[in-house]
């Protein structure tokens, strides 16, 4: 495939990194950070890094790339992840100054836990502390790169979805208000489409239909061969009505681009 660049650098082979690397033949070249340990199985170049720890950012290549972030916001303070952040962005400028363009995957979690449709072009502040977090990556980041964003909501697929859950018998967490999703192919395409049209700069990625956690498990239940004849222990009904929270997808669907799992229930079959 010829991209714009030729060259992707994945900053974080996680759930999302290692499905974006094999979502393709990248050309050779590309590379891709990991944290803890190498990923099995990935044909990119690799490397240690860890954005919080100057001594690994020699490890990226000097090389033009389009590079993706996909790493988690770690729980620290804002002011603190203000400074971190500042200073990988000076030393990307003095030793780095061919890296600008930067796709960030964020969350639609900086959009608030309150009733109304949230699109790209809404006026708003996070009212969660991982929101406020994540926003702040998104303000930072987008004053030393060129930076485009997505913003997908909670991102499940293969070994990673509630179903998942059901079976090891952890707890199903749920709000009783519609969860926003995205499978984890149709984000890494998302994500593709970005990198080939660098004048998309911020997107939502969300699927058609935005449902509680519990009502995904009931349909898990009814249908999913894996889920018959578990008993999993239901939350109490609230007796309070519940606000409807929306994510836009209009921009997204504006694109032109489809999704392979549209819902929850082509994802999870």
């Amino acid at each position: 495939m010829d991209h714009e660049s030729g060259l992707i650098g994945i900053l974080g082979l996680g759930f999302l990194g290692k499905e974006l690397a094999g979502l393709t033949a990248w050309k050779e070249g590309s590379w891709g950070s990991w944290h803890s340990s190498p990923v099995m199985s990935c044909s990119l170049d690799q490397f240690h890094f860890n954005w919080q720890d100057s001594s690994s950012w020699s490890g990226i290549p000097k090389l033009p790339v389009v590079m993706v972030f996909t790493i988690p916001t770690p729980a620290l303070e804002l002011e603190v992840i203000a400074e971190q952040l500042r200073l990988w962005k000076e030393w990307m400028q003095e030793k780095r100054p061919m890296l600008q363009r930067l796709i960030l995957i964020s969350t639609t979690g900086v959009y608030p836990k309150k009733e109304g449709i949230w699109s790209e072009d809404s006026n708003f502040e996070p009212d969660s502390d991982s929101g406020k977090r994540r926003l702040l990556v998104e303000q930072e980041l987008s004053e030393g790169f060129q930076l485009q964003l997505i913003r997908p909501g909670g991102i499940y697929g293969p070994g990673r979805n509630l179903l998942e859950r059901l079976k090891s018998g952890k707890s199903i967490p749920d709000t009783g208000t519609p969860t926003h999703r995205i499978h984890v192919h149709d984000l890494a395409r998302i994500t593709e489409y970005c990198i080939l049209h660098p004048q998309v700069k911020l997107i939502n990625a969300v699927d058609d239909e935005p449902c509680p956690s519990w009502d995904v498990v009931q349909w898990l239940l009814e249908y999913h061969p894996e889920a018959r004849g578990m008993h999993p222990e239901f939350p109490p009904q609230t007796e309070k009505p519940l606000f409807q929270r929306r994510i836009s997808k209009r921009r997204l669907e504006a694109l032109g681009i489809s999704l392979e799992y549209p819902t929850f229930r082509e994802g999870m079959l």
